[in-house]
């Protein structure tokens, strides 16, 4: 008798199981500045559990390396969170990185320089998520390819950021002496990314809000891929999806910063 009773309770706790609650930090806007860091949430619905998951931290992923020019070491996983819906997984990510660290890997050239500060298995982790979400990377970081580089607004400053980044991309997965300095592929890196770099930065200085406040590249993707379409070698082949549950905006624990 005590036996059936307890696989009677088992039965009927197992009967009123929940939907697990979805965290707050989820609701996070894709970009948050918090005590000297800059922490990117992302998302993703996919089919299957793990790739839900790479497009959830691969999207945080790529809005920090877009936004520091690629993936520096320091950047760090914070957040992991992944729902069973009707139609799949939705997975939830956030990805932080202190500002000093992305500004030093802004200022970042040299090929040699970008490889001692590089995350590699962010890097690689980076061209998994690449290959899942079909989306080919500009040629060119203006308009029309081979005019000169010119930074008037906002969707031109993030093209040619993603520009640099996929430039920079190409050097930290290149096999070893492959960018060695003086070689042929060194200054065709150089020729492809100073004048770019050049006018980039000079409009970043001029809006402050670009640092404080500023969009991320998986928000303005779809605006600058249509408005410069030129500039892109194929159209993205689906769309990345970026839903987040409406809640009150949640109040963050301070991170504390030990640099």
């Amino acid at each position: 008798m005590r036996t059936t009773s307890v696989l009677l309770l088992v039965v009927l706790l197992g009967g009123c199981a929940t939907t697990p609650s979805i965290p707050d930090w989820t609701g996070d806007p894709a970009r948050l500045v918090d005590n000297g860091y800059i922490v990117y949430t992302g998302s993703g619905q996919e089919s299957d559990p793990n790739e839900a998951q790479l497009a959830a931290e691969g999207t945080a992923v790529q809005d920090l390396a877009s936004e520091c020019s690629f993936v520096p070491k320091g950047a760090r996983v914070e957040n992991h969170f992944r729902l069973k819906t009707k139609n799949g997984f939705e997975a939830y990510a956030q990805v932080a990185i202190d500002f000093q660290t992305c500004i030093s890997a802004q200022q970042a050239v040299k090929p040699e320089d970008i490889q001692k500060l590089a995350s590699v298995p962010f890097a690689d982790e980076l061209k998994r998520y690449q290959a899942l979400i079909d989306a080919p990377p500009p040629v060119s970081p203006v308009a029309n390819p081979g005019a000169t580089t010119v930074v008037a607004d906002d969707d031109g400053y993030f093209l040619a950021r993603q520009y640099v980044f996929y430039q920079k991309q190409v050097v930290i997965l290149a096999p070893p002496g492959a960018y060695a300095p003086g070689s042929a592929a060194t200054q065709t890196y150089l020729n492809n990314v100073t004048p770019v770099m050049r006018p980039m930065q000079t409009y970043y200085a001029a809006n402050p809000r670009l640092s404080s406040a500023g969009s991320t590249w998986s928000q303005v993707e779809p605006r600058v891929r249509r408005r410069y379409a030129r500039a892109f070698r194929a159209p993205a082949r689906r769309a990345r999806v970026h839903r987040r549950p409406k809640r009150r905006p949640n109040k963050r624990r301070k991170r504390k910063n030990n640099n």
